[in-house]
């Protein structure tokens, strides 16, 4: 039952109050709501060895992406409501914590101790620090320093978000997008030792939104819309081109933001957490959760043979083992 009331929450995104109701309605009448969500703190706290494992696996990786989104602390999170889900992730495992900060520490905390060299993510201040304060501490102990590599499905959207007001210039920008989308629709679907075969006709299109964007620059307002999508083309151009060059870095951060989506639909259902611990519990179980999707196993079935090996004394194995 502690399972069912815990996926039911974390993988079908019931508010524990719901689930009751639904109980009810089966006949099942008076489960206490604030006892049922106790026992998804104990249940998380039951489960941490994985959740531990799977840090590990994060922390292994060559290449991962990252991003966060605010956490609302109804109470019990001391001076600040504003906390934060930070998630990480990579093709197999996807790890959350949670922080009362938006500051670049907490990146650079995880990437310092890991062997991270690419690091997908948006145009955020706090991963650009995180990747410098790991720089600096890397090559002090003589490590491989760490790339930021952007996304451009966000530049795609800022150009897209100037449609209205400059509707041909942004059509040329789009277009070209969109011919570096298709050809990444192809390198998917080769073997990885192919895919910058595929690739290598993307450089000629963004050398295009380049040129493009600077025979523009002097002839629209600095604070248009269309001005704003050129300049983060252009600022971070480097960035939003590295992917071409390295097979394992993917052309954009919708892996993560997909991530994040059950996380960000929870919020909006349950509004936020009562306590610091439900909000760590939301992160370990998400943890779990998101995992297994990603690994395409069944979350029920593997909750149900994880607490079998922990009661058993087992080395857990992750969603992905």
């Amino acid at each position: 039952m502690i399972i069912d009331v815990a996926l039911s929450k974390y993988c079908d995104l019931i508010p524990i109050e719901r689930y009751v109701n639904i109980a009810a309605r089966k006949g099942v009448l008076g489960l206490p709501p604030q006892s049922l969500i106790e026992l998804t703190h104990h249940l998380a706290d039951f489960v941490k060895p994985v959740y531990g494992k799977i840090l590990d696996d994060i922390l292994s990786s060559r290449v991962l992406h990252a991003d966060e989104t605010p956490h609302r602390m109804l109470e019990g999170g001391g001076d600040k409501e504003s906390w934060y889900l930070w998630g990480f992730s990579n093709k197999r495992a996807s790890y959350f914590e949670i922080h009362d900060t938006r500051s670049g520490d907490v990146a650079s905390q995880l990437l310092i101790e890991s062997v991270c060299e690419k690091l997908i993510s948006d145009v955020f201040s706090g991963y650009g620090k995180a990747v410098r304060v790991t720089n600096e501490h890397r090559k002090r102990h003589g490590k491989c320093l760490v790339q930021n590599c952007y996304c451009n499905a966000h530049a795609r959207r800022k150009f897209k978000g100037a449609e209205n007001r400059n509707p041909e210039e942004v059509e040329k920008f789009l277009s070209l997008y969109a011919k570096i989308y298709r050809l990444e629709k192809i390198a998917q679907k080769r073997p990885a030792h192919r895919i910058l075969r595929v690739r290598k006709y993307m450089p000629a299109l963004f050398d295009q939104m380049k040129t493009l964007a600077l025979s523009l620059e002097n002839t629209i307002s600095s604070k248009s819309q269309l001005a704003i999508a050129m300049n983060y083309f252009l600022e971070n151009y480097d960035e939003l081109t590295h992917f071409i060059t390295d097979s394992d870095v993917a052309i954009d951060n919708n892996a993560q933001e997909r991530q994040l989506r059950s996380p960000v639909v929870g919020r909006k259902t349950w509004y936020g957490t009562h306590s610091q611990r439900g909000a760590e519990t939301n992160a370990v179980l998400f943890t779990v959760v998101q995992s297994c999707k990603l690994c395409g196993v069944n979350p029920r079935e593997y909750f149900r043979c994880l607490v079998q090996d922990l009661h058993a004394n087992k080395s857990p194995l992750t969603p992905a083992e």
